[in-house]
């Protein structure tokens, strides 16, 4: 019986994650438009701040949210805003940007951030992704 809820579990598990992916690189938003007509992230009506750059390690991980950027260097993690900032009219992520992501890659770029949330010690950060410059793909093995 233990090991048949541990099944159900992963499997609602399972069924989240892939309704987290769908969210995140859908390319149809609710009225049917595409994501590139979507406005840009910078434009975004709820940042709490300017946009700036910084140099970071893009990546997929459990939880949310499952894009999350290390910017190099640092302590930090940006995470990249799924839901709570999440609004149909607007890109959270370059289309592009995000279809290099997979779990066996890890993206490094420039990238022009804009914050949602502000900067505390000990607190993810959520952000946008308004472009990424010099991006390399590399293996996370």
């Amino acid at each position: 019986m233990e090991k048949d809820d541990k099944h159900k579990s992963l499997g609602k598990l399972a069924v989240f994650a892939a309704a987290a992916v769908v969210l995140v690189f859908g390319a149809h938003g609710a009225g049917g438009e595409t994501r590139e007509t979507r406005k840009p992230c910078k434009d975004h009506p709820m940042l709490s701040g300017s946009c700036y750059a910084v140099r970071g390690r893009m990546t997929l991980a459990n939880g949310t949210p499952s894009i999350r950027i290390w910017p190099v260097g640092t302590r930090r993690i940006l995470g990249v805003s799924e839901g709570r900032f999440f609004l149909k009219d607007y890109r959270n992520i370059p289309d592009d940007l995000a279809g290099l992501l997979t779990w066996e890659n890890a993206v490094f770029a420039d990238f022009t951030v804009c914050p949602f949330t502000d900067d505390r010690p000990g607190v993810m950060r959520f952000v946008c992704v308004e472009s990424a410059e010099n991006v390399e793909v590399k293996s996370r093995k």
